[in-house]
């Protein structure tokens, strides 16, 4: 080894929809096709339990109840809710059926079927299976409607003036002469219909209206029971509430993610924390929530902005949740408190952040410009810096007392009581190659540049061949009890280096891609992608 050289609102009568807004052409994917295949091309069947993706679940379109559950058409997923207690049950996207956003919706209250309809497309959604039916209209369906004399028959969709009826099971919309009448039929609340039965609303408006950040969220649909003295809101960048049609009182349910390009993720226990980059028109920041989805907290930020625009990587300690952005290093206090952020005024070499591993007294902080220690004791202290300048940081990992880099120049080690960081040559060619990931597990360390393979094991460094098939340019690598799991841009793979073994997933109908973030604990592994968080059962890999 030898030192590393430095590198330089009106309130109309009709349902809540915006159809100039939300028309999609979804014609193309629903086709004439009466049962809708998922999207993509899966290259394995997933069982319902083995695979969720959850993106953000804040835009609602359409919402309906029934005794049972709550759906809120997103224009990612549905989402299905448990009426008691509000508790997410399951998320339907794109890879599950779900033909894309919704303009209008109702649900059957004898067997929980969800009826909605959108650009060009009807679809049915039966929770108990967890199945959906669909096929084409001939335009935007602006409402669809039950017969309340007998709801289990069909659905009636309204599309370019006209009604059309799907029989329950059906495979066709076909032309009805007419429609159940307003006082015989079950339909979304239209805003009047709102107003009349929860006069009070509009003295919680401002809460349902207005998120987090006080940007606006108008209601954009409704679902009235007043057998059971509640209503169901969806807002259009809020989530759905609860309202009391006596107290007025409003509960919020979980609204999934801060925005659906999910940067970074970090996992301790039962508690998931992602972070998510900034997107025109999407929420920004940091959400933590529990792996059977019942609860889900989101953190913003100060003033309601969240620092920078991406997020590179999460760490979780045992009095902070830390994230690594390009505008500086995020630390959001576990039991509440006020925020800190890290900039080279508070001693970062840059506030470009790249990579995070603990460190004996606080947290070690990769940059593009080298490397600093933060302290983790809430305090005003600033991060010390180890080497600067110095290269890139894309990757760290610790062993014992050790620290592995993963620079632009190579593979590097900051031995104990060093400040200087060594080349580590794998081979008897020196790997000059950026080395992107690093994950370790006792003594074995994987790393990845962006096409290949460096294992250490058994105190000896080499660089390998990719033992099966590609997953594209590596981003992310992370340590489980049986192995290492990676990510590419063109898919996910569990490595075992002892035994040989690769196992990977290349096929955007099985994730979104690429993937940004990888972590495993327990049953699942959990995958950082742009169209959201995954959550990966792991013992399905085995089949």
């Amino acid at each position: 080894m030898r030192s590393a050289a430095p590198r330089a609102a009106r309130r109309p009568s009709r349902p809540l929809v915006r159809p100039a807004v939300l028309l999609v052409a979804l014609a193309a994917q629903a086709g004439g096709a009466g049962r809708l295949a998922s999207q993509g091309a899966p290259s394995r069947f997933w069982r319902p339990e083995e695979r969720l993706v959850i993106p953000d679940l804040s835009r609602v379109t359409a919402v309906a109840a029934t005794q049972g559950y709550v759906f809120a058409a997103t224009r990612e997923a549905l989402a299905v809710y448990e009426r008691t207690g509000g508790r997410l049950r399951s998320i339907e996207g794109p890879w599950d059926g779900f033909p894309g956003p919704m303009t209008t919706m109702v649900a059957d209250p004898s067997d929980d079927t969800a009826w909605m309809g959108g650009g060009g497309v009807w679809a049915a959604y039966h929770p108990f299976a967890r199945r959906w039916d669909a096929g084409a209209l001939p335009g935007l369906a602006d409402l669809v409607a039950l017969d309340a004399g007998d709801p289990a028959r069909g659905a009636y969709f309204r599309a370019a003036g006209r009604w059309y009826f799907v029989a329950k099971h059906g495979l066709f919309a076909e032309a009805a002469r007419s429609a159940p009448s307003a006082a015989s039929r079950i339909a979304p609340a239209t805003q009047r219909e709102l107003l009349s039965q929860a006069p009070g609303i509009d003295a919680v408006r401002l809460t349902i209206e207005r998120d987090a950040q006080l940007r606006a969220t108008p209601i954009t649909s409704a679902a009235v029971s007043p057998v059971r003295g509640e209503a169901w809101v969806g807002t259009d960048g809020n989530g759905v509430f609860r309202v009391d049609l006596g107290s007025s009182r409003v509960d919020r349910l979980p609204a999934g993610l801060l925005g659906s390009a999910a940067g970074a993720l970090a996992l301790e226990g039962d508690e998931v924390c992602v972070g998510t980059d900034e997107r025109p028109g999407a929420r920004h920041g940091l959400t933590c929530f529990r792996a059977d989805l019942s609860r889900f907290d989101a953190f913003p930020g100060a003033l309601g902005a969240f620092p920078g625009t991406q997020v590179r990587r999460l760490a979780l300690t045992s009095q902070a949740v830390w994230a690594a952005t390009n505008a500086g290093l995020v630390r959001l206090p576990r039991g509440g408190g006020r925020e800190r952020q890290f900039l080279e005024r508070d001693g970062l070499p840059s506030a470009d952040v790249r990579a995070l591993a603990p460190a004996p007294d606080g947290l070690w902080v990769g940059t593009s410009r080298g490397l600093a220690v933060a302290p983790d004791d809430g305090g005003r202290a600033p991060a010390v810096r180890v080497s600067f300048p110095g290269p890139e940081v894309l990757a760290l990992a610790v062993t014992d007392d050790t620290l592995w880099i993963g620079s632009a120049d190579g593979l590097l080690v900051l031995m104990p009581g060093s400040s200087t960081p060594l080349v580590v040559e794998p081979d008897a060619r020196t790997l000059r190659e950026p080395v992107v990931a690093l994950a370790a597990k006792g003594d074995t360390i994987v790393g990845a540049t962006e096409t290949r393979l460096v294992l250490r094991a058994g105190g000896r460094w080499q660089v390998l061949p990719i033992p099966g098939t590609p997953i594209g340019r590596f981003t992310a690598a992370a340590a489980d009890a049986d192995g290492f799991w990676l990510g590419g841009t063109s898919g996910l793979a569990f490595f075992q280096p002892a035994r040989g073994v690769w196992r990977e997933l290349t096929s955007t109908g099985d994730l979104p891609l690429p993937v940004t973030d990888v972590a495993a604990a327990g049953e699942y592994v959990w995958v950082a992608t742009p169209g959201g968080v995954v959550r990966l059962l792991k013992r399905a890999w085995a089949r």
